[in-house]
């Protein structure tokens, strides 16, 4: 009897190892064919050594071992006790020189070790956490007990799984999706028809995108506020205001219609490493919307310069009561128009999270339309259309050459606002650049505290680690091949469910 692997099942763990992001399977199964799965579907890679956790609690002092899975081992190796003798607090100063490993590793557990290790070794948890792989004969409260503590480190945890055994485990993760529409299905947020992992990069690609997106608006809805509040200071200094036709048109043809379409590009069908920013307050989305404020007011300082150097301009008289008609209005009217559709292009940037910008047919639609109406309200002359510059209130400047170029600007201005944020505000030069000046020295999340701490000699195959003075570890300290060692503990983690 054989239960082969769904063919699709290879090519997902190597997308998502390919993402950098870690793959772990927890199940009920026996260990062995468990590590068996893991190593045939490319969890375990081939060049990697399986190193099995065996801990005891049936004697006085609970004990740890670690075991070389080797290929072939059968359950009568599992269960066979080495003959390394147990270290004592005398022995500390005298290293004790076990095998050690050649090649990198992974470790793999079964349930009623991890139970040992989580009441008597808190110390040695993490450093399980971090590198075990394949965690078998788990119970339910185990699988999801794991989920929790990955958690505790720092990890984003999704977990896969088709049982009724996995619902504690899906309700605990971040992201659980169920495979079945049966028991599982009710304790997850996710579940998929097909009942194969194929899903899995579907949904990681849909929630970076769905996170993506939302930036992208918030930061359009912020910078188009600030881009209003610039253009009426700048227009109060005239003592001139914005009229109200020019507000509708706007807020009501402009804004509404881009914030609406920005946000149905359709994901990106490639995972890639880097991860999208996963805060607001973040460094690199602060710096970015600093960055675009910044260019936005030299952009409408700079039109209403090259208005003023006009030898034809006469300014407006300032006067007690607020002047609408005016030259100064109709310029930064017509620098708006093109500053906000700006915006919403270089804000919905595709790769590698979204989809390219022309694959959003309603986003297209939409430009099609605009771009064209705003053309037309900066080129037209003032005979044409007389009523329609009456209903918005502005004055069409007079010469042709002119009104060119104020188009040309705020082209120019398009061009350098969509290259600044898809070539410059998500570079990793530029990330790295922020992290030195912010002086981040350490990373935040715990678990790569623990995996920057490992030492290279760890673990030591076939001693025997116990408790100090045979009582728990409290004080987080273990007596480990001849050493007194401290751990200090916290890209995405997978778990899968069998």
């Amino acid at each position: 009897m054989k239960n082969s692997l769904k063919p699709e099942t290879t090519p997902v763990i190597s997308v998502l190892k390919n993402a950098n992001i870690r793959t772990v399977m927890v199940t009920g199964d026996n260990l062995l064919t468990a590590v068996s799965v893991a190593r045939e579907c490319g969890m375990i890679e081939p060049d990697h050594q399986a190193i099995m956790v065996k801990a005891d609690s049936t004697s006085a002092t609970p004990s740890v071992t670690f075991h070389l899975l080797k290929e072939g081992s059968s359950l009568a190796f599992l269960l066979q006790s080495t003959q390394a003798g147990i270290l004592q607090q005398s022995q500390l100063t005298s290293r004790y020189h076990g095998e050690q490993l050649d090649k990198p590793f992974t470790l793999v557990i079964d349930g009623r070790s991890f139970d040992v290790v989580r009441s008597h070794f808190p110390d040695l948890l993490p450093k399980l956490l971090v590198k075990g792989s394949v965690f078998a004969r788990m119970s339910p409260d185990q699988k999801a007990q794991l989920v929790t503590d990955l958690q505790g480190l720092g990890y984003g945890v999704g977990m896969c799984g088709d049982g009724a055994n996995d619902c504690g485990a899906l309700k605990a993760a971040h992201a659980g999706i169920s495979l079945s529409e049966a028991e599982a299905s009710v304790a997850s947020p996710f579940t998929s028809k097909v009942p194969n992992i194929t899903c899995v990069p579907k949904v990681i690609m849909e929630g970076r995108a769905a996170l993506t997106t939302m930036f992208s608006v918030f930061k359009y809805m912020a910078l188009y506020s600030l881009s209003e509040f610039t253009s009426v200071a700048i227009l109060y200094w005239f003592n001139s205001a914005m009229g109200d036709k020019e507000y509708l048109y706007i807020d009501m043809v402009i804004v509404l219609a881009m914030a609406f379409v920005m946000g149905i590009t359709e994901p990106y069908p490639h995972l890639c490493k880097q991860r999208p920013p996963g805060t607001l307050a973040g460094v690199d989305v602060l710096f970015g919307v600093i960055m675009h404020v910044v260019l936005m007011m030299a952009y409408q300082a700079g039109v209403l310069f090259y208005l003023k150097s006009r030898e034809w301009f006469v300014p407006v008289v300032v006067k007690k009561e607020t002047t609408i008609l005016c030259g100064e209005n109709t310029m930064i009217f017509q620098a708006s128009i093109f500053l906000y559709v700006s915006l919403a292009v270089s804000l919905s940037t595709g790769p590698p999270y979204r989809k390219p910008l022309y694959t959003n047919v309603l986003f297209m639609l939409c430009l099609a339309v605009i771009f064209p109406c705003n053309f037309f309200i900066t080129l037209a002359p003032v005979h044409w259309l007389p009523g329609l510059w009456n209903f918005l209130q502005i004055t069409p400047h007079p010469y042709l050459f002119f009104r060119c170029g104020v188009a040309e600007i705020a082209l120019l201005y398009m061009l350098l606002s969509y290259l600044l944020e898809s070539h410059v505000f998500h570079s990793r030069w530029l990330h790295t650049i922020l992290k030195v000046v912010r002086c981040k020295r350490s990373p935040r999340n715990r678990y790569k505290h623990i995996l920057a701490g490992l030492d290279p000699d760890w673990p030591c195959l076939g001693v025997r680690i116990r408790p100090i003075n045979g009582n728990e570890n409290d004080g987080h300290t273990s007596i480990q091949d001849g050493h007194i060692t401290k751990h200090s503990i916290q890209d995405d983690n997978w778990s899968g469910g069998l």
